[in-house]
């Protein structure tokens, strides 16, 4: 199994196994941050082990900085700002990296990006369009969109990934 392959079983089981807990009705989050935080602690963090391409607990971060794409301000409308952007979930290649390169600029790219929207009913396609530039420029790396709606409305969680620069919709839906 490859890299991303690895990555893909990795996060489809992670997501799966959230679903289960959400469709539960036990937890009570109702935020999204609350959500990731039950994702990565609860589920994600499960599958870290020796010799994977998720071996440590410190290549995860949870709103840290990565390279902003160049093409940002044509997704707004607005000019960028920055040099980086601040992504839900993200997944380094080895422990302790961050997105800062020696000059401090930030030039390091993650090898994963998890964006999320909580009591969606859709994904967001400003989440799938910065996944898609990111990951035309990099065939290490692949990025996950998704969204979760708990009850008491009714549950879905939904994930389109994206690779290359190409996306499956609908790569995980339970409903």
């Amino acid at each position: 199994m490859n890299s991303i392959e690895e990555f893909d079983s990795i996060v489809r089981a992670s997501l799966e196994s959230l679903a289960l807990e959400l469709k539960g009705n036990e937890w009570k989050g109702r935020r999204e941050r609350e959500v990731i935080s039950l994702f990565c602690f609860g589920h994600l963090l499960k599958y870290c082990q020796a010799g994977s391409v998720l071996s440590d607990p410190t290549q995860i971060g949870i709103e840290v900085a990565v390279p902003q794409i160049d093409n940002h301000g044509a997704l707004t409308g607005r000019a960028p700002q920055k040099r980086q952007v601040c992504k839900d979930v993200v997944i380094w290649p080895k422990a302790r990296m961050v997105s800062w390169d020696d000059d401090g600029r930030a030039t390091v790219r993650p090898r994963c990006v998890i964006e999320w929207k909580h009591n969606e009913k859709r994904i967001s396609l400003y989440d799938i369009q910065w996944l898609r530039e990111f990951s035309a420029l990099s065939s290490s790396f692949v990025g996950f969109a998704v969204c979760t709606r708990r009850p008491p409305r009714e549950f879905t969680l939904s994930c389109t990934r994206v690779f290359n620069g190409e996306l499956q919709k609908h790569w995980l839906h339970i409903a």
